[in-house]
């Protein structure tokens, strides 16, 4: 009986086997003609004539068929090559822009192709060549984005993806499997799949010339009247926030009025029904950018390594929301969804990374960061000496606690010393924090200032991200590690500083989405609160001389 990996081995090895590879025939001077392009690195014609940082994947195809065509046989398109310019027409689909990989003018030269009878060698070489480079270049972009995280200042590292880049595409092309091959090197996130499914819909909205967005001058409470009653009406409907054959009267009321919460819920804002200027502002924002919102957050996916199953943890930063999965792979909801509090816009920004929980501290000490101690303790300090045994604080050096005489306040000062926050009631850190080692020093955690998750814009801390309830997720942690919610609640009732390391580390994704899309068919927008929407248009509008 046979073990299941050797099974596994036997599948694949036959999977090989049957699989019809590209046998290209040989041609003389199409030969010197191809080397010649694949050593330019550069193709004129192209919509991006440079592809030097596909080259050498480039070169690799072509040395496995000592040169000969890729795509061609005896002169004429065969079926893999029409396979792979409707996969790349298709682009838009997937949130990319076919002009990208020249679908169109590489069609063209298809159809010419195969009902030309004599054509030149160096025709028949472009035509390959341009065609290995479009496919490279959207395997490429599928599954490592088209802008290199790095280059907008983001923790993202995508150097592990851009590794499998050669063999994903060797096996893509030589060996025939264009449409699989195309699909399986998208992000297997669930949310990939619904941001698909809304980016179709939207673009429909935005080609539709009957539909437009209402500007509406605010302040608009239920019961005022309003003269623009059918054209919001008339835009809601599209949206997918009020029935079709629901009636619609000269006044905010009924009906409109609850279609205008869900779309406040939809939007960030809170769902009070009353159309003041952030209402009335994204009730004004076309679908054509909302389309162009759908395709950031799917670039970003692609930045994302390969979470296929097993659990996981996103804090979406414009949304202020974290969200937790049994498991990633199942294409279910999350199992825990909760408000955050993150690093204020512009100031204390939250870092965008991806990480590991490893431990979980319960009754943490608050080690005050350096800055905070600087710019905020250190005058408040100075001016009132009784400051640090109000806020439970206590200067340390060396792992011992100094009286706050005026030479550990020097000290202090100087950085030999450092400060921190017992635990308890007043602790910055609340009851318990997740620690995923980062460059950044980030976590989250518990916190005592409720009041903040009041607020629908929720951006107030110095980068760390506090959790509306982080009791739950405590539970939901631990309960992984066997931990049963009696226990978990014992040690959040805890006064001294304990850490719980966890034998199968959590997967942690700080994420950046201004567009979310749910099980449900609906979708979520937010604001671009730190302006990384912008500057990934302005990145993308550098066309293909920005990844590697």
């Amino acid at each position: 009986m046979q073990s299941r990996g050797s099974c596994g081995c036997l599948l694949v090895l036959l999977t090989v086997l049957l699989t019809p590879v590209l046998v290209p025939a040989q041609s003389g001077p199409t030969e010197s003609e191809l080397r010649a392009i694949v050593g330019s690195a550069r193709l004129e014609g192209l919509r991006w004539p440079e592809f030097a940082r596909d080259r050498s994947i480039l070169q690799r195809l072509y040395e496995s068929t000592a040169y000969a065509p890729l795509w061609l046989d005896r002169g004429r398109p065969i079926p893999q090559a029409r396979d792979a310019i409707a996969a790349l027409r298709d682009a838009d689909a997937k949130g990319l822009d076919p002009r990208d990989y020249d679908a169109d003018v590489l069609g063209e030269q298809a159809q010419r192709l195969a009902a030309d009878g004599e054509v030149p060698p160096s025709a028949l070489a472009r035509f390959d060549a341009a065609l290995s480079i479009a496919v490279v270049r959207l395997i490429s972009d599928l599954h490592v984005g088209r802008v290199n995280p790095r280059s907008l200042h983001l923790g993202y590292d995508v150097d592990a993806k851009k590794s499998e880049l050669t063999a994903l595409a060797y096996d893509t092309i030589r060996y025939g499997r264009i449409r699989e091959g195309i699909d399986a090197v998208e992000a297997s996130f669930t949310q990939r799949r619904l941001l698909q499914a809304q980016l179709a819909r939207y673009r429909q909205l935005a080609r539709d010339v009957s539909l437009a967005p209402v500007e509406l001058r605010p302040t608009i409470r239920p019961g005022d009247p309003l003269g623009a009653a059918s054209p919001l009406a008339h835009w809601l409907v599209a949206l997918g926030d009020l029935a079709a054959d629901v009636p619609v009267s000269p006044a905010y009321e009924g009906a409109l009025v609850e279609a205008v919460q869900r779309f406040q819920l939809h939007h960030g804002l809170a769902p009070d029904g009353v159309i003041g200027a952030a209402t009335a502002k994204a009730l004004a924002v076309p679908a054509a950018a909302r389309v162009r919102q759908i395709e950031l957050a799917l670039e970003r996916l692609r930045w994302l390594p390969v979470l296929e199953r097993g659990r996981a943890v996103f804090v979406n930063v414009p949304a202020f929301e974290v969200v937790a999965f049994d498991d990633i792979g199942a294409g279910k909801a999350p199992v825990l969804q909760m408000s955050v509090v993150v690093g204020r816009a512009f100031r204390t920004e939250t870092p965008f990374f991806t990480g590991a929980m490893e431990t979980v501290v319960f009754a943490p000490y608050w080690n005050v960061p350096r800055s905070i101690v600087r710019k905020e303790i250190l005058p408040r300090l100075r001016k009132d000496p009784a400051y640090l045994a109000a806020q439970e604080m206590e200067i340390v050096s060396v792992g011992r606690v100094l009286a706050p005489t005026a030479d550990a306040i020097e000290r202090l000062a100087q950085g030999g010393a450092e400060l921190r926050q017992r635990p308890g009631p007043q602790n910055a850190l609340g009851r318990v924090k997740f620690l995923f080692p980062n460059a950044y020093r980030a976590y989250m955690h518990d916190t005592p200032a409720r009041h903040l998750f009041e607020r629908t814009q929720r951006d107030f801390s110095h980068g760390c991200i506090r959790l509306a309830d982080a009791a739950a997720l405590a539970r939901w942690v631990l309960a992984g590690e066997g931990w049963d919610a009696a226990r978990v609640d014992d040690m959040l009732a805890a006064t001294r500083e304990t850490f719980v390391p966890l034998r199968h580390p959590i997967p942690v994704v700080i994420a950046y989405a201004t567009a979310v899309a749910h099980l449900d068919g609906t979708i979520a927008f937010y604001d671009d609160i730190y302006g990384h929407d912008a500057a990934l248009e302005r990145a993308l509008d550098g066309g293909f001389r920005y990844l590697r």
